[in-house]
């Protein structure tokens, strides 16, 4: 069983269980009041019929007055004419009932049931029913406490409390359980990436450094061969000879670039000049490509970058523009300070960036391009990075693709 397929069936009994114990929990907690109504009402139940079966033996009514439970609050016998027959306070008895809730018990001979606040701002429960006392027509009227309910409406909001924080607390560690889980995994993929990307480097690495003596030689011999042979299709081998020498050395040149560890020093250099160095280098290319090239770079900018790293990163994202526009176009490099940050843009008129390549566009080994290595932009990020700077990738306004990067600005310059 897959790793996913065990977490599927944990969340699905998790969320069983947890759906279980919620209807537990209000199922109990519904059922409570009902259970607290009918313990009150049993209990009221049993003081009448006890109550009667004193005053039938005592049609004085004098025993009732012992007749004492901690949970009556007051009890009294009403006649049909509304007299007080009995109270358990004796001041009252021989007084008119002040209201006439008992009147329908009397017509009725149904029980009543009801709570009601007294003059001390309790709460209690008021229970009415017919008495029979020497053939006459009663009421018996008794206002109970309330505190056995309220302790089994407490036991229940207890429970169903506690419940739901149990079951809180339970997804909230599962939840960061997950979580820490998802971490652990996402490290030890990207530990297991780097390691791989480790072992590629060091073989790369080892294969550039190799390639490059005999491809020196594959080259200058080439270059020889295009001098001395004549016009013809000879010569035209000799050129290609040279065209691919020197598209495998600046891949080995990359390949040695991104395996390298050493950190290049940080030193202020100027944008400027570098933009006017790889102007000049790529103007044959650019004219060739009917591609125009317009670079908006002010002289004063300076950023806190090595000069060679500079370079590289201008020079990969430039032979990207030009080689997003074979029918030519418009590549525009600008650049600006604004307070200790440079953005750099470069801009074109391509295709644009493909939806499937923008996930992982600065991963190494990932190209569109049929003969590309896919290390340009891993190179370009591992430049920016290195300086303390960023790279983004993203459609341009007019079509094409956009590359903004942002270096840190060198000290004490001026903007543009």
């Amino acid at each position: 069983m897959t790793r996913r397929s065990i977490a599927i069936l944990i969340l699905v009994l998790s969320v069983s269980l947890t759906a279980g114990l919620s209807w537990f929990a209000i199922r109990n907690y519904r059922s409570a009041a009902p259970i607290a109504d009918d313990s009150l009402r049993g209990l009221a139940l049993t003081i009448a019929s006890a109550m009667e079966g004193v005053a039938g033996r005592d049609p004085s009514l004098e025993s009732l007055a012992s007749f004492q439970a901690r949970e009556i609050a007051y009890a009294m016998l009403i006649s049909s004419s509304g007299k007080i027959l009995f109270h358990t306070n004796p001041d009252l008895t021989g007084n008119d009932v002040e209201d006439s809730r008992y009147r329908s018990v009397l017509t009725t001979g149904n029980l009543g049931e009801a709570r009601i606040q007294l003059g001390t701002g309790e709460y209690v429960y008021e229970f009415q029913a017919p008495f029979h006392l020497s053939g006459k027509a009663c009421v018996l009227r008794l206002a109970l406490h309330t505190w056995r309910s309220e302790e089994v409406m407490r036991r229940a909001r207890f429970g169903i409390t506690l419940i739901f924080s149990l079951l809180a607390l339970g997804w909230g560690l599962g939840i960061a359980v997950f979580w820490l889980l998802r971490r652990q995994d996402a490290q030890e993929k990207l530990l297991a990436r780097q390691h791989e990307l480790a072992r590629l480097g060091e073989v790369g690495a080892v294969l550039a450094h190799e390639v490059r003596n005999p491809l020196a030689g594959i080259k200058g011999y080439g270059q020889l061969l295009e001098e001395r042979l004549p016009e013809g299709r000879e010569r035209g081998y000799a050129q290609l000879i040279v065209r691919e020498s020197l598209r495998l050395e600046k891949l080995a040149d990359d390949i040695l670039f991104f395996t390298r560890t050493d950190a290049g020093s940080a030193q202020a250099c100027s944008l400027y000049s570098v933009a006017g160095q790889l102007t000049t280098l790529l103007t044959p290319q650019l004219d060739a490509a009917g591609i125009r090239m317009v670079v908006e770079v002010g002289k004063q900018v300076r950023v806190n970058c090595p000069e060679e790293g500079l370079q590289r990163l201008l020079l990969n994202l430039l032979t990207n523009a030009v080689q997003a526009m074979p029918e030519g176009g418009n590549v525009t490099l600008k650049a600006g300070a604004d307070g200790n940050v440079v953005e750099i843009s470069v801009m074109d008129d391509g295709s644009g960036i493909e939806a499937e390549m923008r996930s992982g566009l600065f991963e190494p080994f990932r190209t569109s391009k049929a003969r590309g290595a896919g290390l340009g932009l891993a190179v370009c990020k591992k430049i920016v990075d290195g300086c303390g700077g960023s790279i983004t990738a993203e459609d341009a306004p007019g079509g094409g693709a956009l590359f903004i990067v942002k270096l840190p600005a060198a000290q004490h310059e001026g903007s543009v």
